[in-house]
C-alpha cells in the first residue's frame, strides 16, 4: 500500500494534464479551485488518497461564460483502488431573476442527482407542458406563482423536444436566484478504463449545461430588444422566493453564515438613499454583467453628484457556497458608452482577468481600489466581493468604495467619449 499517496499525487497530475489539453482545445482556461478558502493542495494531504479540484472556464456552446467544475480523488482505501471524478457546469444568470426566480429540472427518480439531497422547503409548484415524453422523464418545479406565459416562450416545442430525447442520462440542472448549476450524475465514473479524464462526459456537459444557459440568456436578452424596460412577469415570486428562509442542508449552512437584520436599510438611509425593487432593477440592467442576484437595493448620490444604485447582492448555490457583494452601478456617460461591454475582476474565476477592451487607467483605478468592475447595457458596475467564510462586507469597505467610485466611473465616461 503507498501510504506517501506518491501514485495517487502522480494521477492527479496526469487528470490535471488531460484537463489542461482538453481546456487548450475548446478555448477554456483551466484554474486550480479549492474546495474552500484555505483548502489544502494535493502534495500538503496526508495519506494514500489525493484530491483536487479544477475549473474549466470560458465561453461553453450555447454562448453562455461559464465553468466547469471537476473534481477528482485518486489513490488507495481499504486494498481498493479509488479513481472518482465530479463535474458539474456553473454559471451566472442574474438577469433572469425578474422572469423566472426559480426552475428545477430533474430526472422523476429517487435520489436524482445535486437537487434532490438540498432539502430547500422554500415554496415551489410541479409545472407540467404538453409534452408525454418531457413530464415522464422530468420533474419540473417553479418558485410559487412563477409567470407562465415567459415559461413556455422559453420551453418552445425544440428545445421540449430536445430535452426530452436528447439530453445525457441523469442530466439536471437548478436555476435559483440566478445561480444556475447543472450536471449528469450518471456519468461520474465517466467509463474510462485507467480511471482519468474522459473528453465524452466533458463535451456532454458543457453542450447540454450550455445549451440551457444559453437559451435561458437569449430568451431574457430578447427583453433588451423591446426598446424599454420590460416588466418583471415574475417579481412577486422572485420577491417571494429570495425573501423566504431555506431549510435542509443548504439553509443550515446559510443560517450559520449569514446575518439579516436592517443595517443595509440604515445604512443607506443615513446617506440619503432610498429603496428599489429588485425585480424592477434587475430588468433594467438586463445587458449588464451583475456578480449575483440583488436582494436589496437603494437610489442615491455619490459625493460628486452623481446618481448611482447601491445594491447588496448574494450569490449561493451547493458547489460555491455563498458569497457576498456590495454593488454600485451608475450610467455610463458618452456616446460609446452601449459599446462598453467588458468584466474586470482579479478573484472571479467567471470573469476575465486581462479584460480586453478595459482602459488601462480604468483598469488600474478599480484594481488600485480592490474593486470587481464590469460594463454593459450603458452602465456600469463597480463592486466588493467577500466569500461566506469571511462574513459580510463591512460598512468601512463599503464607504472605501463609495470614496473610491467617481474616479472609476469617471474613467468609464472617458473610455467612452464623454
Amino acid at each position: 500500500m503507498d501510504l506517501t499517496g506518491e501514485k495517487a499525487l502522480a494521477d492527479l497530475k496526469r487528470c490535471e494534464a488531460d484537463l489542461g489539453r482538453y481546456a487548450e482545445e475548446r478555448g477554456l482556461k483551466l484554474h486550480s479551485d479549492p474546495a474552500f478558502p484555505g483548502a489544502q493542495r494535493p502534495e500538503e494531504q496526508i495519506g494514500p488518497v489525493r484530491h483536487a479540484v479544477w475549473s474549466l472556464v470560458g465561453e461553453m456552446p450555447g454562448g453562455a461564460t461559464a465553468r466547469l467544475r471537476h473534481q477528482a480523488i485518486f489513490g488507495e482505501m481499504i486494498g481498493q483502488e479509488v479513481a472518482g471524478h465530479h463535474t458539474v457546469m456553473v454559471t451566472r444568470l442574474p438577469q433572469t431573476v425578474g422572469l423566472v426566480p426559480m426552475l428545477s429540472v430533474r430526472p422523476d427518480e429517487f435520489g436524482a442527482g445535486l437537487f434532490q439531497w438540498t432539502g430547500d422547503g422554500r415554496a415551489r409548484q410541479d409545472q407540467t407542458f404538453e409534452s408525454i415524453e418531457l413530464d415522464r422523464r422530468y420533474l419540473i418545479e417553479v418558485a410559487k406563482g412563477q409567470d407562465q406565459l415567459w415559461l413556455y416562450r422559453l420551453f418552445t416545442p425544440s428545445f421540449i423536444d430536445w430535452m426530452a430525447s436528447s439530453t445525457p442520462p441523469d442530466f439536471a440542472f437548478r436555476l435559483s436566484s440566478g445561480s444556475f448549476v447543472c450536471e449528469a450524475p450518471q456519468w461520474r465514473g465517466q467509463h474510462r478504463a485507467d480511471g482519468q479524464v474522459d473528453f465524452e462526459h466533458l463535451d456532454l456537459l458543457a453542450e447540454g449545461g450550455g445549451k440551457v444557459a444559453g437559451r435561458l440568456r437569449d430568451e431574457v436578452l430578447e427583453q433588451a430588444g423591446l426598446g424599454e424596460v420590460a416588466a418583471a412577469r415574475s417579481g412577486g415570486a422572485n420577491a417571494d422566493w429570495t425573501g423566504k428562509k431555506k431549510r435542509g442542508l443548504l439553509g443550515l449552512v446559510s443560517r450559520a453564515l449569514r446575518v439579516k437584520d436592517d443595517s443595509t436599510a440604515e445604512f443607506a438611509d443615513a446617506r440619503g438613499f432610498s429603496p428599489v425593487d429588485p425585480s424592477a432593477f434587475h430588468m433594467a440592467h438586463i445587458e449588464l454583467p451583475l456578480p449575483a442576484a440583488a436582494d436589496d437595493i437603494f437610489e442615491g448620490s455619490l459625493a460628486d453628484g452623481r446618481r448611482v444604485t447601491l445594491a447588496w447582492m448574494e450569490y449561493e448555490n451547493e458547489i460555491d457556497g455563498l458569497r457576498y457583494y456590495v454593488s454600485l452601478i451608475s450610467e455610463i456617460r458618452g456616446p460609446g458608452s452601449k459599446n462598453l461591454s467588458f468584466w474586470l475582476d482579479d478573484q472571479e474565476l467567471l470573469a476575465a482577468g486581462s479584460a480586453p477592451g478595459v482602459d488601462p487607467d480604468l483598469a488600474q483605478k478599480a484594481r488600485g481600489a480592490g474593486v470587481g468592475l464590469s460594463a454593459g447595457g450603458g452602465a456600469a458596475c463597480v463592486y466588493l466581493t467577500s466569500d461566506g467564510w469571511s462574513g459580510r462586507i463591512s460598512g468601512k469597505e463599503i464607504e472605501r468604495m463609495l470614496e473610491a467610485a467617481p474616479a472609476i466611473f469617471n474613467a468609464a465616461d472617458r473610455q467612452a467619449g464623454a
